[in-house]
């Protein structure tokens, strides 16, 4: 794939940066070689180039107060501003990214480039390819995936425990579908025996009347008398309710009694503890000012001639003056004293810390009584209300009791009527009204609870279907977490895949004969897992770079990179480099590679190796001698550096 498609010229203009006082120049895509000796400032040129692409290479020049990068790409522009202030140097604009690591480790392949500096250094090249990788924001990630996993899961789990009562619940709508068919065919027989029975109309109205009085005020009682239940079972329930209240309210009186002294206890103890803390500090001071004495800087007392012979010969008898009283005293006393007043203020110190411990215990408490007082008050607010309850619901069942009399009532008066109808007295025929009348009225209730059955089987259905889509979820959860969790690894093995990859083609181009193999061996450490922080803070995983020589007669050996040559420890540095662009697709971010300090290398070989970076940036900056020059391809661009001076 071409990677110059599409890709317009660059125009680069550099003010006070570096070397350089002023220059601008232009360049197309693919090579552009800088030529010129050292002390050219072709160096400056990559650095400040390197700087406005995001980079942190650039500085001010040390004789200007101010300096500038612009790079215009098209009709876009991306630039640096350098201000000398106080004698330091601030540094803003808007460059081509903010991801500075990309460039510094992997674009801008100068002399400094830590890629190539961890070669002559014998760092970790983990370290290095892997820096560009937030590992924060993958471990951030891996947690609230962990999280979204634990959600569905949860759900799915609560969903799961309604779904089982689906098969149940068809069972038992197929059986009220049969129960209503068979109540179906019953009553149509009955109804069909009341219209073939032959009786006066006017004594089959009174007696349809007498019967359906009947049936209502039974079925009214019924219901009535299921309310009444209902109710007795709401006021047991508020009854147990209310004497858990009491009782814990009764337990909460009763610790009243430990919190009743606490505020006087605790403003006692911070009394106390304040006095205490001023006796220790008048004691150390005495102490320290006494000892100040005994050690020579504040003695204000000059001893006689008879009395410094003897203080050389006996240090501990030396007389020192005593500030409290006056008197001459020896300084032994003086210690003796000293040690006596240290073991006063230690003590003191000890009590004063237990002190500090009872008053913290106190404070505690308080909280702790703070609380105890909140929850008295919602426990009697709690039981107002119940007791409130109670009562409402205790006239309401005595109004419900009241009714089921009168029903009672009403329906032994029914019933008496219906006895009274003298033609239906020796026949079956009220026995079959009452009979239609009761399976009506079972068929309504049979009704009312498979239609209940049917909207909760509805709904459980759909609760499958949330299940259905909860658990394709999950498996995505479970798909990214796996992927979040094996980044790293995966991100590892594709830069020592990449590194191993181009190493052996570029030994192979540039023709080190005594080199048969370079390659990076990923040594295992502790996996990538969140709990453990990642690989935040240092690489649990090495890249262990081999070599491998031939020598004259075909054998092989094991080496060390140490005793590469300059040359060769340079390409393998630009090698790793390479790697570190090619996973982390740097090119997508900036378009731009910049090569220098490559002397160590022959010429043939400098010439061979732009070649071979070239495949991979779409503008790629080359500083070389004008000897190393000479051997590049003709088509690539030359920059003479005489046009980066005025």
């Amino acid at each position: 794939m071409d990677q110059h498609a599409a890709v317009e010229p660059a125009r680069l203009r550099v003010e006070n940066v570096g070397g350089i006082d002023e220059c601008e120049v232009e360049f197309s895509p693919g090579v552009t070689v800088l030529t010129g000796r050292n002390a050219t400032n072709r160096t400056s040129l990559l650095k400040a180039l390197n700087s406005v692409l995001g980079g942190s290479a650039a500085t001010l020049k040390s004789d200007a107060d101010a300096g500038s990068v612009e790079l215009q790409l098209g009709e876009t522009k991306y630039y640096r501003r350098f201000t000398r202030r106080n004698g330091s140097v601030s540094v803003d604009g808007d460059p081509f990214t903010e991801n500075t690591d990309l460039v510094d480790l992997f674009a801008a392949l100068l002399e400094s480039n830590p890629a190539r500096r961890a070669i002559d250094q014998g760092s970790n090249l983990r370290d290095i390819i892997m820096r560009p990788v937030d590992t924060e924001a993958i471990e951030q990630r891996i947690n609230e995936l962990e999280q979204e996993r634990s959600r569905l899961g949860n759900r799915i789990a609560e969903l799961s425990e309604e779904i089982e009562h689906l098969p149940a619940l068809e069972e038992r709508r197929t059986k009220l579908q049969s129960e209503l068919a068979d109540l179906d065919d019953e009553i149509r027989d009955l109804r069909k025996t009341v219209d073939e029975h032959e009786l006066d109309p006017a004594n089959a109205d009174a007696a349809r009347e007498a019967v359906t009085e009947l049936e209502e005020v039974r079925h009214e009682l019924q219901r009535k008398r299921e309310q009444a239940e209902t109710q007795r079972d709401s006021l047991n329930a508020l009854r147990e309710e209310r004497t858990e209240l009491q009782d814990e309210l009764s337990e909460l009186k009763e610790k009243t009694q430990s919190f009743s002294d606490i505020d006087d206890r605790l403003d006692r103890l911070q009394t106390k503890e304040r006095s205490l803390s001023d006796t220790i500090s008048d004691l150390s001071a005495i102490v320290e000012f006494n000892q100040s004495i005994l050690s020579g800087d504040m003695n204000p007392v000059t001893p006689d001639e008879e009395r410094k012979v003897t203080a050389k010969l006996d240090p501990a008898s030396e007389s020192v003056e005593c500030w409290t009283c006056g008197r001459t005293v020896e300084r032994n006393t003086l210690e003796e004293k000293l040690d006596e007043l240290r073991t006063v203020v230690s003590e003191k110190h000890q009590d004063h810390q237990e002190i500090t411990d009872e008053i913290e215990q106190l404070r505690q408490q308080r909280t702790k009584r703070t609380e105890h007082e909140q929850r008295l008050t919602s426990i009697r607010q709690s039981l107002t209300e119940v007791e409130s309850e109670i009562e409402r619901q205790e006239t309401k069942l005595q109004s419900l009791e009241a009714t089921i009399e009168d029903l009672a009532d009403e329906q032994d008066v029914a019933r008496e009527r219906v006895e009274r109808t003298e033609e239906l007295r020796d026949s079956d025929l009220l026995d079959s009204y009452e009979r239609l009348s009761q399976l009506e009225y079972e068929r309504g209730q049979r009704e009312t609870e498979l239609r209940d059955v049917a909207e909760e089987i509805d709904r459980l259905e759909e609760l499958k279907q949330e299940t259905a889509h909860l658990k394709a979820q999950q498996d995505e959860v479970r798909d990214e977490l796996e992927s979040q969790r094996t980044q790293i690894t995966d991100l590892e093995t594709e830069a020592i895949d990449a590194f191993n990859e181009h190493m052996n083609a570029v030994l192979e181009l540039l023709g080190y004969e005594n080199i048969e193999r370079v390659w990076i061996q990923r040594k295992e450490g502790a996996e990538f897992h969140s709990s453990r922080g990642g690989y935040r803070g240092g690489s649990v995983t090495k890249f262990d770079l081999n070599v491998v020589r031939e020598t004259e007669t075909g054998s092989v050996y094991e080496d060390s990179i140490e005793n590469f040559s300059e040359s060769e420890r340079n390409v393998v540095g630009l090698v790793v480099a390479l790697a570190g662009y090619l996973v982390h697709d740097v090119h997508q971010v900036v378009p731009m590679m910049s090569l220098d300090s490559l002397e160590a290398i022959d010429s043939e070989r400098i010439a061979a190796l732009v070649d071979y970076f070239s495949d991979y940036s779409p503008y790629l900056l080359v500083a070389l001698l004008p000897e190393d020059a000479a051997a590049l391809d003709d088509t690539y661009t030359r920059l003479p550096a005489d046009r980066l001076s005025p």
